[in-house]
């Protein structure tokens, strides 16, 4: 039994935001029907070096039918989809769903049990609700670029989607929450989950807002440092590789300096207490940085040992390559249509007695449309070849 099962979800989502969110769901067993245009798809199939290669991870575990929302024949079949499904998902620009004749309203008098998850830049309110917003917009608005970087570059952008896959997080747990409500508190009654690119990232800021209520204060970039955590970097070592390390508390500081041959800090009243170290943030990096350097970064992660937080810094080789990942299976083999037996991601988090399990890599467009068309909705053959020659599928 997986964690899901049984539970139906419709998802008519683009790129990412809406399609995590589903792909989360159908990791653990949830029957996600992915509705997509006839022509081209969600965009995902064709974004990144390799055609295909990202919806193969995104996509997978779904039934992916195409559907032309905006004709009339394709949005009674879509309401046919959702008379008894458990979840919707959409991350259009608010009102555009609505436009194509889904309010919320209707989808209520279509399943009062219904859970609506919608995902968009600025959210389905305020003044800026009707504008577009993709990541690097989401991470701008929500504070996280201002954070993020050297003082004296600009900001730095993450190399994933951040904001997005953050989005479907918080849009997945507001269903679970909604499905708690409904069938554990037993209201019967589903409801709008409302999520967006830039309230996910202000979620995210620690405790960044409340320290300008407090005294004014703005933070600002300082690179791969810490506010809270010192000596702490991204410190590059003779062999070109980058030691990462974290410290805080006084028990690792002293620690550290052992480790590293500087005991001689530990007697500097400049460096007593996690607060007054701070102040000193870039000596203390400077001294991590000089030592690092002279050393390849096994030698620094051999002397700093298991005490000390630290690594290197993977690329998708090393993770590979890493123990620890095999040990946890985080690895998989999945079979693709397109491209045989396709290494990803396994299903995340691991669970001892309802796990999520990858059934299948993203199929291809329309993969599923006679399935749930034509075994699902009653559709003929005759009635399905019509409507793919009209367009509308």
């Amino acid at each position: 039994m997986q964690a899901l099962q049984g539970l139906k979800v419709v998802e008519v989502g683009n790129i990412v935001a809406g399609p995590f969110c589903g792909t989360l769901m159908a990791d653990f067993g949830a029957e996600v029907i992915k509705v997509e245009p006839p022509k081209g798809g969600d965009l995902m199939r064709n974004m990144g070096r390799i055609s295909d290669m990202w919806f193969s991870v995104e996509g997978r575990n779904k039934k992916t039918v195409t559907l032309d929302l905006r004709a009339e024949r394709g949005k009674e079949l879509l309401t046919s989809l959702l008379k008894d499904a458990d979840v919707l998902i959409e991350n259009f620009r608010p009102g555009a769903f609505a436009r194509l004749g889904f309010p919320w309203e209707k989808l209520r008098e279509i399943n009062p049990r219904l859970i609506y998850a919608c995902s968009s830049g600025y959210g389905r309110t305020g003044p800026k609700s009707h504008l577009p917003g993709m990541d690097r917009i989401g991470l701008a608005a929500g504070g996280f670029l201002q954070v993020t970087g050297f003082p004296d570059s600009p900001p730095v952008k993450p190399g994933i989607s951040t904001a997005d896959f953050f989005t479907a997080m918080f849009a997945c747990t507001g269903v679970m929450f909604a499905i708690y409500s409904r069938d554990v508190l037993g209201t019967g009654q589903g409801q709008m989950i409302d999520c967006c690119l830039t309230d996910s990232v202000i979620r995210l800021q620690e405790s960044i807002l409340a320290e300008y209520a407090y005294d004014g204060t703005i933070r600002e970039r300082i690179g791969n440092s810490s506010e809270v955590t010192v000596p702490s970097g991204h410190f590059p070592t003779k062999d070109g590789q980058y030691l990462v390390m974290t410290v805080s508390g006084d028990k690792l500081f002293a620690l550290c300096c052992q480790k590293i041959g500087r005991e001689d800090l530990l007697s500097d009243p400049r460096y007593e207490g996690q607060t007054r170290r701070a102040k000193y943030r870039e000596e203390l990096n400077q001294i991590v940085a000089e030592w690092a350097a002279e050393r390849t970064v096994q030698e620094c992660l051999d002397t700093l040992g298991s005490d000390i937080p630290c690594t290197k810094v993977y690329n998708v080789a090393d993770i590979f390559e890493e123990e620890q990942f095999r040990a946890r299976n985080m690895i998989i083999d999945v079979m693709s249509e397109k491209f045989g037996m396709l290494k990803m991601q396994n299903v995340v988090p691991g669970m001892s007695d309802t796990p999520g399990q990858v059934n299948w890599a993203g199929p291809p467009l329309g993969k599923f449309n006679r399935e749930i068309y034509c075994d699902r909705l009653g559709l003929s053959a005759e009635e399905l070849d019509k409507l793919q020659a009209e367009g509308v599928i």
